[in-house]
């Protein structure tokens, strides 16, 4: 389950189900348009805030739980870091997978874009 706050008065404004199991991370779109969430199912799923009540697509790619997201400062992408090892980058717009990194030699659990957005940190 996810919650977000209004954060001025406190209140719980949208509870939503987008998984069935375990989310690891969350994080808004710039834009505030949606709101991203990482799973140990495997997938990203992108909720519209404005009609939060199913997932406006799922992206899958990794091998493992998906331990980390986060969206790209100009809104055109999408990292995401998993325990298979591997750091993913997706095209916001067309949902798919544009770079896989497999550098790591263990799970990668956080993931963040610069604020310029030219480079990614794992």
């Amino acid at each position: 389950i996810v919650n977000v706050f209004d954060v001025e008065t406190g209140k719980n404004i949208v509870t939503l189900e987008a998984h069935a199991m375990p989310i690891r991370s969350l994080c808004f779109s710039p834009d505030m348009q949606l709101l991203i969430t990482a799973c140990d199912d495997c997938t990203i799923k992108l909720i519209d805030l404005s009609a939060p009540t199913t997932p406006v697509a799922t992206l899958s790619g990794h091998q493992s739980w998906v331990l980390s997201v986060d969206a790209s400062p100009d809104n055109t992408h999408i990292v995401s870091g998993s325990s298979d090892r591997s750091v993913m980058v997706w095209n916001a717009a067309s949902r798919k997978s544009e770079a896989t990194f497999v550098e790591h030699s263990d799970q990668v659990w956080c993931v963040k874009y610069s604020p310029q957005g030219n480079k990614i940190v794992s």
